[in-house]
């Protein structure tokens, strides 16, 4: 009930104070190669030196320099271990033919690193992201990209590049609308959590593409209670009724839909829109208690009875 931002002062000071954590010992003995190895004022002929080193923590950290020269560069491409390769391809000072050669790394962290290197060239990025998925994060080269750039990526005959340019909410008109019009539903996936679409739209693309789509579009800021319930009516993924369940719009009896899904529940029970009744049951349901006491929408008289027995139940001192 701590959680509960409805919570009265006087109320929350007659629960018990949570226990006091011990500092944690962050005492530890540091290798003195690997202080030398991080040291930006290391000389250059050491770290070169270090190379070789058979820790590969200090390789590993070699390769996060910030001054590589080449030579150093391609022998760490060539690492055996590949956390140090991919800790070189993400680094933003690896040349463009150190990029690109691991951009074909037979590991796929390395390449997702090379995906994720702020300087990597866009033609070498393209290369990385073909063959490796590079997670939910928007790329920092897709964010630092020109609107000449991004239309170039939209155009591509690729749908992980459109995918990419999707992701990212700042956008020129044009490449909004060919991404909006796109036919892939990967693309689409994207683009439907943009604040820029309006409701009449997000229902068009409900229409569009079905239920596939559904968990997307519920993350957008401007889906209407009407879309949020008509999508957990029809849901055929349970990951639907979660993002709906989240939704700050949905309405009273979409959230008792949602208390259907083991999952969603949790956040249904949450949600200040669900309706008294069915909050008050949850309260003496042991799985939802602790979420259904965290939610603002709680009855007052509810709080003082769950204090009262809580506090009748403490041990006397």
């Amino acid at each position: 009930m701590t959680a509960n931002p409805a919570l009265p002062d006087h109320l929350r000071a007659r629960l018990p104070a949570r226990p006091a954590v011990p500092p944690c010992d962050t005492t530890w003995h540091v290798d003195s190669d690997l202080e030398r190895a991080a040291d930006p004022a290391t000389p250059l002929d050491e770290v070169t030196a270090l190379l070789g080193h058979d820790n590969m923590a200090i390789r590993w950290t070699l390769a996060a320099r910030s001054e590589l020269p080449l030579d150093a560069q391609q022998r760490l491409a060539t690492d055996h271990i590949p956390g140090v390769r991919a800790g070189l391809a993400v680094n933003p000072v690896a040349a463009k033919p150190i990029l690109r050669e691991l951009a074909n790394d037979e590991s796929a962290d390395v390449r997702r690193a090379v995906a994720h290197n702020p300087s990597v060239p866009l033609d070498v990025l393209m290369l990385a992201v073909e063959s490796t998925r590079t997670g939910p994060v928007l790329l920092p080269r897709v964010m630092a990209a020109t609107d000449e750039e991004l239309r170039l990526l939209a155009a591509s005959p690729s749908p992980r590049a459109r995918m990419l340019v999707a992701q990212r909410t700042a956008l020129p008109s044009d490449v909004f609308e060919l991404l909006v019009a796109d036919d892939n539903i990967q693309v689409v996936k994207g683009i439907a959590p943009h604040p820029a679409l309006s409701a009449n739209r997000l229902w068009a693309l409900a229409a569009r593409h079905g239920p596939s789509l559904f968990r997307r579009l519920a993350t957008n800021p401007n889906c209407d209670p009407e879309l949020l319930h008509h999508m957990a009516c029809h849901a055929t993924a349970r990951r639907v009724y979660r993002a709906v369940a989240e939704h700050p719009n949905t309405r009273a009896e979409t959230l008792v839909l949602c208390l259907g899904d083991d999952t969603a529940r949790r956040w249904a029970a949450e949600h200040p829109n669900l309706p008294t009744g069915a909050l008050i049951r949850l309260v003496n349901d042991p799985d939802l208690a602790r979420h259904a006491t965290a939610n603002p929408a709680l009855p007052l008289e509810v709080m003082e009875s769950l204090i009262a027995t809580y506090a009748g139940n403490l041990p006397e001192s």
